[in-house]
């Protein structure tokens, strides 16, 4: 017959290994990065937090949002947040699976009269010495695909960009 302490070390190593997976995932994830100004694309990347880049000008007060399943129907914000005046955001993430899960989550940033970035990354695992970079485009919404040019398009753009954007 088995002894107590076999069974009860037996049960605690089975609910150990069920719980594990889920203390994992429902911890809560935090995306960390800067929001700088660029070049005419707006770009979202993965970087090494000793990346020169970060230590480009940064750019305060830009909306971001994640957004996960982003090639799906199914494709949700789950996030926002706002970049400090520095430039530097850190947004807390409590989707399951959030950098650890090997998928992809669209980050869309936006800074009114200063422009946008938007791009689809795998978020960097807890500890891996990573953040988002952020680069965001065109200062003036008339030079994206010449809209200003075109009847006052990229005026309309504009203005309501700033109408969704601003607090």
């Amino acid at each position: 017959m088995p002894s107590p302490f076999r069974r009860t070390s037996a049960l605690v190593a089975v609910v150990l290994c069920l719980s594990m997976p889920l203390a994992v995932g429902c911890r809560s994830y935090e995306v960390r990065g800067r929001v700088v100004g660029g070049s005419s694309s707006g770009t979202v990347v993965v970087v090494d937090e000793n990346d020169p880049r970060l230590q480009s000008r940064g750019v305060g007060n830009a909306r971001i949002s994640i957004v996960r399943d982003p090639g799906r129907l199914n494709a949700r914000q789950v996030a926002t947040g706002v970049s400090e005046a520095d430039g530097d955001f850190v947004i807390p993430l409590s989707e399951f699976g959030a950098g650890w899960f090997h998928e992809e989550w669209r980050i869309e940033a936006v800074r009114s009269r200063r422009g946008l970035a938007e791009g689809v990354v795998r978020l960097p695992r807890p500890g891996a010495g990573q953040v988002l970079l952020v680069e965001l485009g065109a200062s003036d919404f008339s030079e994206i695909g010449g809209l200003g040019s075109r009847g006052g398009v990229g005026e309309d753009l504009a203005a309501e960009v700033e109408r969704w954007t601003s607090p």
